[in-house]
């Protein structure tokens, strides 16, 4: 036998799908049990069923399947650098992968290392175990943010086909960001090939201007949280995760019907201690940190994670509808306001903190 193709077979990673109904039942109760927790709320807003349907039960899965069976192709993708613009000017259908069940950790121990970091984990096991939206994924896109997004690439990439996305590690130089828009280039091309589609100027300028009014929606959600007039921490992050998922402009439709409803909402919220939330993501249904600091007394007005506002913030700025000019804002857009822990340089991630503490009145952290 050939001596590499002995390597090969000798040290190849040969991950299997199983099926583990006792997993998929645990996993279900606590959805149920989280979703139970949620509707315990006091003075709940009516609308706020429709972020629970996306994320606790299979509607939005279902309807992908439909949209599957009518040619149209899914693209799972992790952490909040992948452009979703390219996306959708691809009439591509983009979801979030990351997953936040410690229930599918354990099959992926058989294959991965052991101190790699639980979010990984627990994704390949969802993979594995085929639950949930990973088994709909036609291609998944990954930012090389660590060493386990870069491990989880070469896994995943045994059940589906995957593309990288190198980021620079100081985004603030300029070399840094002429590498980062030849990445997205790279990655226009790549779906286009990938879609079997051209992506048009106009295609991108209307993918642009749909997700600027997202963010449009969500900054007027965000500013409603600086008072009484705002949600709960759980409920926020109910909502932001909602957009993981589901059609972009029905939840646009449904989250302007959210800030409608706050606005005119009388209730004031009881007074409590007000506290901002920042670190590793919190990934639905893992609401444990959620439930304990809320159902403690306090509420959590304003966060700093990738799973949360980071993820909605921040719109594309565009001088010009030309497409170098539309390029260069989208990658901007996904790298520069970033305050992820992966870059080298942190000091803006501080000045946010400092930022939203004045702005949310924050008495702790």
């Amino acid at each position: 036998m050939n001596k590499n193709k002995e390597f090969e077979l000798r040290y190849a990673v040969r991950p299997f799908k199983r099926e583990n109904k006792k997993i998929e039942e645990d996993l279900n109760n606590k959805i149920k049990k989280n979703l139970k927790l949620l509707e315990n709320i006091p003075n709940r807003l009516p609308i706020m069923t429709y972020y629970e349907e996306i994320l606790g039960s299979s509607s939005r899965i279902d309807e992908l399947k439909k949209a599957k069976e009518n040619g149209k192709k899914i693209v799972g993708v992790f952490c909040n650098f992948v452009p979703e613009e390219l996306l959708y000017a691809a009439g591509l259908v983009p979801i979030r992968l990351c997953a936040g069940s410690y229930d599918t950790i354990y099959p992926a121990e058989e294959i991965l290392p052991r101190d790699i970091c639980q979010l990984i984990k627990s994704s390949v096991g969802f993979k594995l175990l085929g639950l949930s939206y990973f088994e709909l994924c036609d291609l998944v896109i990954i930012p090389t943010t660590c060493d386990g997004k870069k491990k989880l690439g070469e896994m995943l990439n045994s059940f589906v086909p995957v593309l990288l996305l190198e980021l620079p590690n100081r985004k603030n130089l300029q070399r840094a960001k002429d590498f980062w828009i030849n990445e997205v280039k790279t990655l226009k091309k790549k779906l286009e090939k990938f879609a079997r589609v051209k992506i048009t100027r106009q295609g991108l300028k209307h993918a642009i201007q749909t997700l600027q009014k997202r963010q449009a929606v969500f900054r007027k959600f965000y500013e409603l949280r600086k008072n009484n007039q705002g949600l709960n921490g759980r409920d926020t992050f109910l909502v932001i995760q909602a957009a993981f998922y589901d059609e972009v402009s029905r939840w646009i439709e449904k989250t302007q019907t959210l800030c409608d409803q706050l606005v005119s909402n009388k209730k004031s919220q009881e007074s409590r201690i007000r506290l901002l939330l920042t670190g590793a993501p919190i990934i639905w249904p893992n609401y444990k940190l959620l439930n304990i600091i809320e159902e403690s007394g306090a509420i959590i007005v304003a966060d700093e994670l990738c799973s949360g506002t980071r993820m909605l913030y921040d719109p594309v700025g565009v001088d010009e509808w030309t497409e170098k000019a539309m390029i260069t804002g989208i990658a901007y857009r996904y790298l520069l306001p970033s305050t992820c822990p992966c870059f080298t340089e942190s000091n803006d991630r501080m000045d946010r903190i400092l930022d939203l503490l004045n702005e949310f009145n924050v008495e702790g952290v």
